[in-house]
């Protein structure tokens, strides 16, 4: 199976459950259509949070793969950042251009880490994680930084027997 096909496959595996916990409806309020689906429910400190549904907390599964990116984040080391990404990665952050690939991405990250104070006291909430098919997973957090917040999305498949993050998006939720 193709890799493109399996990130595809993945798309639905991770829409779907973050519509219904958005409580989205046809006839709601189309401005933002999940303006509640990304709302930390509990801070991200390094350990497990109460509220998801992950099956472990090592770096050997997803979790911790996410949790390794924050501590990296958190830490403003842009070579852990890069490390947690696939080399043929895709993130998309708000507001910025698309990046693919690990030189893109440390230049993104580079960019994003100049003069950036809040990282340090931002707060990291897991909310959701999903494990496809025992090599390919989906986490769903949210993010606090200054009056900030943001909703993520985590793709990631295993990479030599490790959990690499494949792709990444988030945005600003109201």
């Amino acid at each position: 199976m193709s890799k493109v096909f399996q990130r595809w496959a993945l798309l639905p595996a991770a829409i779907v459950p973050v519509l219904l916990v958005a409580g989205c409806d046809v006839g709601g309020d189309r401005t933002q259509a999940m303006k509640a689906a990304a709302t930390p429910t509990g801070p991200y400190t390094g350990s497990a949070s109460p509220t998801a549904t992950a099956t472990a907390t090592s770096a050997g599964q997803p979790r911790g793969a996410v949790e390794s990116y924050f501590n990296a984040l958190k830490a403003g080391n842009v070579d852990q950042i890069v490390s947690a990404f696939a080399a043929d990665a895709v993130v998309e952050i708000d507001g910025e251009a698309t990046a693919e690939g690990a030189k893109a991405i440390r230049s993104l990250y580079q960019q994003q880490l100049q003069g950036a104070t809040d990282l340090v006291s931002a707060v990291h909430s897991i909310v959701d994680v999903r494990t496809v098919s025992g090599e390919n997973a989906v986490v769903r957090s949210g993010s606090k930084q200054g009056e900030a917040r943001f909703r993520e999305l985590f793709l990631l498949g295993k990479v030599g027997g490790k959990w690499k993050i494949t792709e990444f998006m988030n945005n600003q939720s109201s």
